[in-house]
């Protein structure tokens, strides 16, 4: 089964990329926004493999197509073996995905129990919280912020400050308890493994639509034997949702996974594109997307009237 050719959709800040095998399998996945030239160079680079070989064109492809490619390709796995991407992985390690999204009144009344939240926001009890500081603060504001949040005990700290060097990094966690969080800005593995080795990370925040579903997973494998766990960040589409929940299952590290909030007419367009059931919440936990391959079904009438 080969990779017959690869179509773009630039849809809200991302892009989701459908692949068409020789059989015809088709497969989707979810990236950062990508220009017409690294989409050209996916396709370049894609087209005549084997459509089994996610892990190598992985390899092949760095960067945010790569992550599309991955998911896709894990995809059209899954509706060849006529199993969900989490059994193609190895199987679930859980039933249910716990979840966490941004503060507001809105997603407590959707049913999220954990939030994130800018520092100095007043949380209410008796929601899980993490203070997402979103690598804007000095390393010395960061390490006192850190100590005075012990005593508040969130689930972590995000991205405190900017990762400029390692140094930076160890000053926050030689001074405080509070479990810290980084990857989200982190484009190669070799960074998250620094920290490893260092013991200076308590969760482990790769982007979903930069890293994908295979990358995470070798982090995630490095993290277990050091006793970190694993929170991939996600701020884009549900195609990115549902490849977020089958890798979350796949884990024996995984802790929650990020959702991305929304509400009003955007949150339409989501339900419209994808069905509303993938992201919604009960008691603060999602449900694993049960069809073959990652689950879904894209409505490709209102994904090309919405795309960008």
């Amino acid at each position: 089964m080969k990779i017959r050719s690869l179509e773009a959709f630039p849809w809200k800040g991302a892009t989701l990329l459908k692949l068409f095998t020789d059989s015809g399998v088709t497969g989707w996945g979810e990236c950062s926004a990508l220009g017409s030239t690294a989409v050209e160079h996916a396709r370049t680079a894609i087209v005549g493999q084997d459509a089994s070989r996610y892990e190598p064109i992985r390899a092949q492809l760095p960067g945010p197509a790569g992550a599309a490619v991955n998911m896709a390709l894990l995809d059209i796995v899954g509706h060849t073996a006529k199993a969900p991407v989490c059994q193609v992985l190895g199987g679930p390690t859980r039933s249910k995905i716990r979840a966490f999204t941004a503060w507001s009144d809105g997603a407590v009344a959707a049913g999220y129990r954990a939030f994130s939240a800018p520092p100095g926001a007043a949380m209410p009890e008796p929601y899980d919280f993490v203070v997402d500081a979103n690598g804007k603060l000095s390393p010395g504001e960061a390490a006192s912020l850190a100590a005075r949040l012990e005593e508040s005990l969130p689930l972590w700290l995000d991205e405190p400050c900017a990762m400029v060097n390692l140094g930076a990094a160890r000053k926050i966690a030689d001074e405080s308890v509070t479990p810290l969080g980084w990857g989200r800005h982190i484009d190669s593995l070799a960074g998250i493994q620094n920290l490893l080795r260092e013991q200076m990370i308590d969760v482990i925040r790769l982007d979903i639509s930069r890293h994908g579903i295979s990358s995470i997973r070798k982090a995630a494998a490095l993290a277990e034997t050091y006793y970190v766990a694993v929170a991939p960040y996600h701020a884009g589409g549900p195609v990115a949702t549902a490849a977020a929940l089958h890798l979350a299952a796949s884990l024996p590290n995984f802790f929650i996974q990020q959702i991305p909030w929304t509400q009003g007419d955007e949150a339409k367009i989501r339900s419209e594109l994808i069905g509303a059931e993938l992201e919604k919440p009960k008691d603060g936990f999602l449900s694993i997307p049960s069809g073959n391959g990652l689950g879904i079904q894209i409505n490709e009438s209102a994904l090309r009237r919405y795309a960008a």
